[in-house]
């Protein structure tokens, strides 16, 4: 938000399409859904000047400095300077916020090892390097700041390679032209193009992306296992049954804490009674005041970091 407006009941919807047996109006759905995210983020890596585009990179560029100024406080090697990223969402706005701070190092999780061609194969394993600095005098290294973007639904970045591999899109995010909207072949064709996990209860539409959306459940997991491991959620319903599941079975480890920011007063009575059974559960609401939008809970996180992340 505002360049990009919540999904709203896209999901039920398109489920409801589906359990009345209407399969090609469900994907005609999908992929309507799909196409108009695409078109915001083809304006977003053009750098078209539009408030709502501008309003919402900022917010994202702000949020990343914080967690980067956050890393940056680690200064001995006994914890990684690392946070994971984990979203839902398709559009590529941390990876151009991102690129708008040279100190940020962000690992989308891609192989980018190669020296020639740029058919990146994406490789989850990436998401466990730590990258060192040398000095070139002294044998003292220092460990640089690190942000794992895993993205467990997909991206509109990605694109499925035969249906065995992942690779990343190397001339950006792609509409799918001309479809025949008439035609439930041509619309099948332009869905299984995208490596995306569909919003709808027949999620995995291949093999393929059922194999990387666990490995990336696993991931998150394996996570919140670790120990006084914090995990941060804004913007999240918890709807996704998947993840849910996995956060209440992880929140089994007494070490981890799960922090949630929400929007407004319905949404924390909505925290509450999915997390009731959870004692290491914070839920910070807005009280009587104004809603918990991204640029308050930026400010929120600003507050934690010693001069709130500035550099001296």
């Amino acid at each position: 938000m505002p360049a990009i407006q919540v999904a709203g009941n896209i999901e039920a919807e398109i489920n409801s399409l589906l359990i009345g047996g209407n399969s090609e109006d469900a994907n005609l759905m999908a992929l309507d859904f799909i196409e108009e995210l695409a078109e915001t983020n083809v304006d977003l890596l053009a750098g078209v000047d539009e408030q709502p585009l501008n309003e919402t990179l900022s917010n994202y560029v702000d949020f990343l400095s914080i967690v980067d100024a956050v890393l940056f406080e680690r200064k001995n090697i006994l914890l990684p300077r690392q946070a994971n990223i984990f979203t839902t969402n398709y559009d590529l706005f941390l990876e151009k916020a991102a690129s708008k701070l040279p100190n940020v190092t962000l690992n989308d999780g891609f192989d980018r090892t190669s020296a020639v061609g740029s058919r990146y194969l994406f490789s989850p394993a990436r998401y466990f390097d730590r990258t060192y600095r040398s000095g070139n005098i002294t044998d003292r290294i220092a460990e640089l700041p690190v942000l794992n973007l895993i993205k467990v639904h997909g991206s509109l970045s990605w694109i499925r390679d035969a249906d065995k591999d992942i690779r990343f899109a190397s001339n950006g995010v792609t509409l799918s032209g001309n479809v025949s909207k008439i035609d439930p072949a041509a619309v099948r064709a332009a869905l299984a193009t995208r490596a995306l996990i569909l919003p709808n209860l027949r999620k995995f539409e291949s093999a393929l992306m059922e194999r990387v959306y666990f490995d990336l459940l696993r991931l998150l997991s394996n996570c919140m296992d670790k120990d006084n491991a914090l995990l941060v959620a804004f913007g999240f319903s918890f709807a996704d049954e998947h993840i849910l599941d996995i956060i209440h079975r992880a929140l089994r480890n007494p070490t981890s804490q799960l922090l949630i920011f929400a929007y407004s007063a319905a949404n924390v009575t909505g925290f509450s009674d999915k997390f009731a059974q959870n004692r290491n559960v914070t839920i910070v609401g807005p009280g009587t005041g104004p809603s918990i939008d991204f640029k308050s809970f930026n400010s929120i996180l600003r507050a934690i970091v010693p001069d709130g992340g500035v550099p001296q």
